[in-house]
């Protein structure tokens, strides 16, 4: 195990290791937009210290799975939960979506990916910010096999953003809400996003 610290963000008390990615200005923008309603099934992918997640338990989320590909990330995440009395929670150590046999459907997905255009994977940190060469690479691969009815998410105008407007555009998903923030000479998008495909029945 790794040796943690605990740090305190936006109210919560949360666990940080060196590997693990600390909550900054996109976790904030994202904290801003997430709504959860009671009862719902979220999943958390690159969950980091799984701030976002537990937001979306203390909302009233009936079920949160944590996800993220560096194994550093989802021992913070345990560390972070296991500070709480909450027990409705999964924590799983892989790629996005590939720890799923099948195609499993959430009210809710939230995804703070890695966002700038670089391709750097010499430590597990570095998963936390190299979004490929157009900067929305992960991004892009998460939504085109996600599934859920809501997604918050979050791209960088350093990204390519036509080509991920494209591709929402694809797959049809419709997006409801969008807040910035700059930082800067960048500028941080996050997005709420409805796929009607998935009804609430």
């Amino acid at each position: 195990m790794s040796s943690f610290r605990v740090i305190e963000y936006n109210k919560y008390k949360i666990c940080l290791n060196d590997e693990t990615y600390e909550p900054s200005d996109d976790t904030g923008l994202l904290l801003d937009i997430i709504k959860i309603n009671k009862g719902e099934k979220v999943i958390d992918i690159g969950t980091g210290t799984g701030i976002l997640g537990l937001h979306s338990l203390f909302q009233g989320a009936k079920e949160v799975i944590f996800v993220d590909i560096n194994p550093f990330a989802t021992e913070a995440t345990l560390c972070t939960l296991r500070m709480y009395p909450f027990t409705s929670y999964h924590i799983l150590n892989c790629d996005l979506m590939e720890c799923f046999r099948h195609n499993v459907n959430f009210d809710v997905a939230i995804f703070n990916p890695p966002y700038l255009p670089y391709e750097e994977y010499h430590r597990w940190i570095e998963y936390s910010w190299s979004g490929g060469k157009t900067g929305v690479d992960v991004l892009v691969r998460f939504l085109r096999i996600v599934k859920a009815k809501r997604i918050y998410t979050l791209y960088s105008s350093l990204d390519d953003e036509d080509y991920l407007q494209e591709i929402i555009n694809k797959l049809k998903y419709r997006i409801s809400l969008r807040k910035e923030k700059t930082i800067g000479f960048e500028t941080l998008y996050a997005l709420e996003i409805y796929n009607d495909k998935i009804s609430d029945s």
